[in-house]
């Protein structure tokens, strides 16, 4: 079984502990300022006061800013940096008034907010109901299965769903449903894979599901693997079945607790924002209760925190008709704090399946080059439109054939049109051909990387189809930074059993030393090859703040500690860049400050 080490916060109340660092004012996340007292003259003259409400002096303060990347002092006002810099100088001392709070940091790190630039807070929350399992061989399985049947009757949960079992369990055959037939065959159960991609099923699944009055050349049943005999296998190679679950549900009699209510969203994005994360990317709608939870926080001001959304594109042919959703929904709920502005798009497949998209085939088929979601001329066309649209698009991809891919189309519409209104973000990228590492950078496309996978998360199935080179050249981002790349980072979490890795040091830990501390690999002594693949605090903190708020366009307002930003910042009682890499994941801000209010953690002062 996978080791926990969840780092469990209490769920906290944020409008009930928000305290107020402002002595003349506080914004929340309705966008709404509290009116400004102000000073009058025995004139009744109105003065305005331009000193400061709160100063922050005797720090170590990390800012983000190229001009200025280390300060000792800040100043705030109406929740808004108004100095930062040097603690003694006069421009600081203009900005002291009597009613100025001083706050001495005592040597403490401050750093801007954190953003988690790609997770899935509904998906998480949705699976806390289902089933975890992590066993070794297939005979556990089968005894674990066995178990948890037993002990649960058909009355009371007439639906099994089990997280996971290993990508590479059943070799490349891939499971069959006949396994758990002989242990369940009177109630649906699935079991998806440890890349969230797959899935085995029982006959029942598939009978519940109408895979079998569906035409055999129905769409939903593309991803859908079949024996020789034309028979279903049980095994569900990709995600596509998901979309009509309400209907698998609806025949079923009984539907799960997955509604995206207020309290489910809350359950991720509460320990995010104890972990000093106050921005965050959705990787997909998964139903519009999720934006409409989302938007009730923020116009009852207890959001505390930035939300971008992306609606994912299910096929191309749908492709107008999902830009225009987004427009729609970004216009209803959509606000200074919540946005909808995002194509998803999961491009290809995965390496661990071998249905990635690459240059050179994978090594059993080298004529074989993986699965695509749509061709040159159609991800040209998506990216065209979208631009049209004013929407960024973000794909979802692992093999360098789909990495190169979306470069050309880039490459080729700004050579036609020109550069582009919209960003072009490309998540995960997990093997990108060294020929094409510098190119983001030249055409101004955002990476976006997951920390917490750059050990040994996925274990060595990749390899398999990969082969040794390519799978010990994985996971490379230092030539993209090199070269002047925008490089985010996101804990993609999906299920509620790896919740706990959405812990932003947690992924910090394993990038800067290549190790996963649960899961590492067997080979080199646990470290992922290359190790110069090894990412620096320095670049990790960029990519979880200023560049993660470029991504979410956001950067004008959080990311960096500057005059006229957000007071958005963590403190932190160590400093971070002497911290040990190997014991990063255990560090914790003692302080939350979102919008000149403390959001979690110790009240300041």
């Amino acid at each position: 079984m996978r080791r926990k080490m969840r780092q469990m916060s209490a769920c906290i109340c944020t409008a009930a502990m928000a305290i107020s660092l402002a002595a003349c004012g506080s914004t929340g996340s309705d966008g709404g300022k509290i009116e400004e007292t102000s000073k009058q003259t025995d004139n009744t003259d109105t003065v305005k006061d331009d000193t400061a409400d709160v100063i922050f002096t005797n720090g170590l303060v990390y800012t983000e800013d190229e001009a200025q990347p280390w300060a000792e002092a800040f100043a705030v006002k109406d929740n808004e940096f108004i100095y930062v810099g040097k603690a003694d100088t006069d421009e600081l001392k203009a900005l002291t008034g009597e009613n100025t709070k001083i706050i001495d940091l005592e040597g403490k790190m401050v750093t801007p907010s954190l953003i988690d630039a790609h997770t899935h807070p509904a998906t998480v929350s949705m699976t806390a109901w289902c089933a975890e399992i992590w066993e070794d061989s297939i005979e556990d399985y089968e005894r674990v299965i066995a178990e948890y049947c037993a002990e649960h009757s058909k009355e009371d949960e007439p639906y099994i769903y089990f997280k996971c079992y290993p990508s590479d369990l059943f070799g490349t055959e891939g499971p069959k449903k006949e396994i758990l037939d002989a242990i369940e065959p009177d109630r649906p159960i699935m079991i998806s894979d440890f890349s969230d991609h797959a899935a085995w099923v029982n006959t029942k699944w598939l009978e519940t599901y109408g895979a079998y009055d569906m035409d055999p050349d129905d769409p939903r049943l593309e991803c859908f693997v079949r024996t020789p005999d034309g028979d279903f296998q049980g095994w569900i190679t990709e995600l596509g079945f998901t979309e009509h679950m309400d209907d698998f549900y609806e025949r079923l009699g009984w539907r799960p607790p997955i509604d995206c209510t207020v309290e489910v969203m809350s359950l991720l994005t509460n320990d995010l924002k104890s972990w000093g994360v106050t921005g965050v990317f959705d990787g997909y709608l998964e139903q519009e209760m999720q934006i409409e939870s989302i938007h009730k926080m923020d116009e009852e001001g207890t959001l505390n925190m930035y939300y971008d959304m992306s609606v994912m594109l299910s096929d191309y042919s749908e492709l107008d008709e999902t830009l225009d959703y987004i427009k729609e929904l970004n216009d209803k709920y959509g606000s200074d704090y919540v946005t909808m502005d995002t194509l998803k798009i999961f491009y290809d497949g995965t390496n661990e399946l071998g249905t990635s998209a690459l240059v050179d085939g994978t090594l059993q088929k080298p004529d074989y080059h993986g699965e695509l979601f749509m061709n040159a001329e159609e991800t040209k066309d998506t990216i065209k439109k979208a631009n049209e649209k004013g929407v960024d698009v973000h794909f979802h991809l692992v093999g360098d054939l789909a990495f190169r891919m979306i470069c050309d189309a880039v490459e080729e519409l700004q050579k036609e049109d020109g550069p582009l209104d919209i960003q072009v973000e490309m998540c995960h990228c997990e093997y990108i051909n060294p020929a094409d590492r510098k190119r983001p950078a030249e055409l101004g496309i955002i990476i976006n990387w997951t920390p917490h996978w750059t050990g040994g998360y996925f274990g060595e199935a990749a390899r398999t189809y990969l082969g040794d080179e390519r799978f010990d050249d994985m996971y490379q981002f230092n030539p993209t930074i090199d070269a002047g790349g925008i490089v985010t980072f996101g804990s993609d979490v999906y299920s509620w059993d790896e919740e706990y890795r959405a812990n932003p040091y947690f992924g910090m830990q394993t990038a800067m030393t290549r190790i996963d501390i649960d899961t590492p690999l067997e080979s080199n002594g646990g470290v992922r090859k290359p190790e110069e693949g090894k990412l620096s605090l320095e670049n990790l903190l960029k990519g979880y703040t200023i560049n993660a708020a470029k991504q979410l366009r956001i950067d004008d307002r959080t990311g960096s500690i500057e005059t006229g930003k957000r007071a958005n910042f963590n403190i932190y009682t160590e400093n971070l860049f002497e911290v040990d890499p190997f014991e990063f994941m255990d560090v914790m801000p003692e302080s939350v400050v979102f919008e000149g209010n403390v959001i979690s953690g110790k009240e300041i002062g």
